[in-house]
């Protein structure tokens, strides 16, 4: 097991509130300072941001809505889990509740609690920002340095034949069976066992969260790292104040003496909330324009369950190893879908399975047979998603429905997943329609055209997501963007935007490696500028 970096005891938990207003000298709980750059959020983008601007000299202050957790306070308890690592508890459900987003809510985002997978888009990806939308520069070869920089310091590397569990290997016998190309994936990790605990929390520091990497070399370079601490609005001028306000762990009662508000003044504010959280900050600080909080893009997902004849234990080992593509460039259009396992455990699947009472139960007492296919769609097939965050009434809401060819996609990914897992051997299959009530019996002959003509209209298909991005996107006009290419919000001097919410299309695999590399670069440019800045 690895141990926790040294200078993580840095880290201004709760407990130290005490000891910080009597040496700050802090009155009426509320602690002013000033910084040289407020950085909101700690994940994939927030936390690279944050250690690449300390590294150049920058006094850096970071601030975190959620919990800093040690690999000792992880438990196997979801329901635990999920209260104190996700946001709503693992369930943003859209207003019209069309789709259930999933989003760390911790130190480290959602880095700490994500599945490992390390991707970078293909050149379609990429090409499409730089025709559309004027952001240039992000294709692989040009990327190449900083990715592989990226890869060094979390340990990416091919997961080894030995941890690929039965749960991805549904996909890679039933897809070489039927002749697609399965692929094994890369993960970050340094001493992975395959415990399957990742979306829990590695309670071995196997994986390469950034509480464990960036987050401890912005505190070597002096950075002051504040969990527990959500920013409620940002306000503009030459210096800018960020108001932010203690946020409380869901299962852990606060200390008596805490820093209850914070007013952090500073001439860079860096927003690398999320593309949930991040436009409804810049909605309600009257910041930024039309863009903000359009074309939300989420890799709409649903999934399949298989039941086989022996046991698969889909919690046991490394959650992904095994991607198929050959769905990703549908007619050459660069949209389509991909497939995937996902490590669902009890819980979660029993919310995922569409039926009730007793036909519910059985699957369920079932549960170790199963295997959870899943298809994601690269979604804005369709020019722009249909989906958008709005912070309204005093509330955050998100909405989201299918366009045609996205639901089209996701149609014909689950009639190729379908296929995939009785290739493999499933017998039985849940279906993500609800108008099935119970399991499908399913053998060699049977026939999935049929799956191409269901309905996707809002009810007719469960939609998961666990990627929420590009709901502030780049674009080198302000007509079609809410950050510029260097991502400093249009209309806004010094205020930046570092997470995936700047991808301009739907970004077409799991985001983290690309969201800390397009970080790292924007970062670096903004060092490389800080004397006409500051």
């Amino acid at each position: 097991m690895m141990g926790i970096p040294g200078i993580n005891k840095n880290i201004i938990t709760p407990k130290k509130h005490a000891e910080v207003i009597k040496d700050q000298n802090i009155k009426k709980n509320l602690w002013k300072m000033k910084t040289d750059v407020v950085v909101i959020g700690s994940g994939a983008g927030g936390a690279v941001a944050a250690a690449e601007l300390a590294k150049q000299g920058l006094k850096v202050v970071l601030i975190e809505e959620g919990s800093y957790f040690t690999p000792a306070q992880f438990t196997g308890d979801e329901f635990i889990a999920q209260a104190r690592l996700y946001r709503d508890a693992g369930f943003i459900v859209s207003e019209d509740q069309t789709i259930s987003i999933v989003q760390g809510r911790t130190l480290g985002g959602s880095t700490t609690v994500n599945w490992q997978t390390s991707l970078y888009p293909p050149d379609y990806v990429t090409n499409e920002w730089s025709k559309r939308f004027g952001w240039t520069g992000y294709g692989l070869d040009e990327m190449q340095g900083i990715v592989q920089e990226v890869h060094d310091r979390l340990g990416v590397h091919i997961v080894p034949d030995n941890l690929i569990n039965a749960n991805n290997s549904v996909l890679w016998r039933g897809g070489k069976k039927l002749g697609y190309n399965p692929e094994v994936l890369k993960n970050n990790n340094k001493g992975c066992i395959g415990l399957g605990r990742c979306g829990l929390g590695c309670p071995i520091n196997a994986k390469q969260s950034t509480f464990l990497t960036w987050i401890p070399d912005a505190l070597e370079h002096g950075a002051t790292v504040i969990p527990n601490m959500r920013a409620i609005k940002i306000s503009d001028g030459k210096m800018k104040t960020v108001y932010a306000e203690f946020s409380p762990d869901a299962y852990e009662k606060a200390p008596n003496e805490i820093i209850e508000k914070m007013e952090i003044t500073a001439p860079i504010v860096i927003v690398s909330a999320g593309a949930i959280e991040g436009p409804a900050l810049l909605q309600r600080s009257s910041l930024g324009n039309d863009w903000v909080g359009r074309n939300l893009k989420v890799h709409p997902t649903s999934t399949i369950f298989a039941r086989f004849n022996s046991e698969i234990k889909m919690y046991s080992g490394p959650p992904q190893s095994v991607v198929i593509k050959d769905g990703h460039n549908q007619e050459g259009t660069g949209y389509g879908y991909w497939l995937e396992v996902a490590p669902f455990r009890p819980t979660l699947t029993a919310s995922l399975v569409p039926f009730y009472g007793k036909k519910q139960f059985e699957v369920l007492k079932n549960y170790p047979e199963y295997n959870a296919g899943i298809v994601l769609v690269r979604d804005g097939a369709d020019g722009e998603a249909n989906a958008s965050v709005k912070w309204s009434f005093g509330k955050r809401k998100v909405y989201f429905e299918l366009t045609p060819t996205d639901g089209r996609n996701m149609l014909r990914g689950l009639k190729a997943l379908a296929e995939i897992s009785v290739a493999a051997g499933a017998n039985e299959l849940v279906l993500p329609f609800p108008r099935i009530t119970e399991p499908m019996r399913v053998d060699s002959s049977t026939n999935f055209d049929w799956i191409l003509n269901e309905s996707f209209a809002p009810g007719h298909l469960a939609v998961g997501s666990a990627h929420p991005h590009g709901s502030i996107q780049a674009s080198s006009n302000s007509e079609t963007g809410a950050v510029a290419p260097n991502l400093e919000l249009y209309g806004h001097e010094n205020i930046f935007v570092m997470d995936a919410s700047v991808y301009p299309t739907g970004l077409s695999v799991n985001p983290q490696i690309t969201t800390m590399s397009v970080a790292m670069r924007a970062a670096r440019q903004l060092a490389s500028e800080k004397e006409k800045r500051i």
